[in-house]
């Protein structure tokens, strides 16, 4: 084997040192530079993109919170409209059962005058017949001609005994 051999040994090291050193240097100068700024701009990204992560995380939370006040107020809003449409609306129907309670009230006592009004004609012309038919009886039976007045007169006198 001609590594093992001593009188080879000197120029293995030179070129093991040569070579060594070549691709230190490479690796110092060239490829260890590169991947370092490689990784260096990886890091800023990442922590540019943390940052930015961050200030539209806050702007974010921010929005929501402007979005839940809104909301609130409007809930706050939307129930002070209901209660005051309630309140209008429960005024408006009472104001109306009052108006339509007179108009009833008026109606009926319209129609109770009208009912008694009607009652008394009836009465009338029913005690206007009677003494009609009276009259009519007593000069077919008796001959005789009554006028109204003296049966009107006997009719109260019978009345007036019945009460007592």
């Amino acid at each position: 084997m001609p590594q093992l051999n001593p009188e080879f040994f000197v120029s293995q090291l030179f070129w093991l040192l040569i070579t060594f050193s070549f691709l230190l240097v490479f690796l110092w100068r060239i490829s260890l530079p590169r991947i370092s700024s490689v990784l260096e701009r990886r890091e800023s990204k990442i922590n540019n993109d943390i940052k930015i992560a961050k200030q539209l995380q806050t702007e974010a939370e921010e929005i929501q919170n402007q979005i839940e006040l809104q909301l609130g107020e409007a809930r706050q809003h939307m129930a002070s409209l209901i209660k005051e449409s309630e309140l209008n609306f429960k005024n408006k129907a009472t104001t109306e059962l009052s108006k339509l309670d007179s108009e009833l009230s008026n109606k009926i006592d319209e129609s109770a005058n009208i009912i008694e009004n009607n009652k008394k004609k009836s009465l009338n012309q029913i005690h206007e017949q009677i003494y009609e038919i009276t009259r009519l009886t007593l000069l077919k039976l008796s001959s005789m001609a009554v006028d109204k007045k003296e049966i009107k007169e006997s009719i109260a006198k019978i009345e007036l005994n019945n009460m007592n």
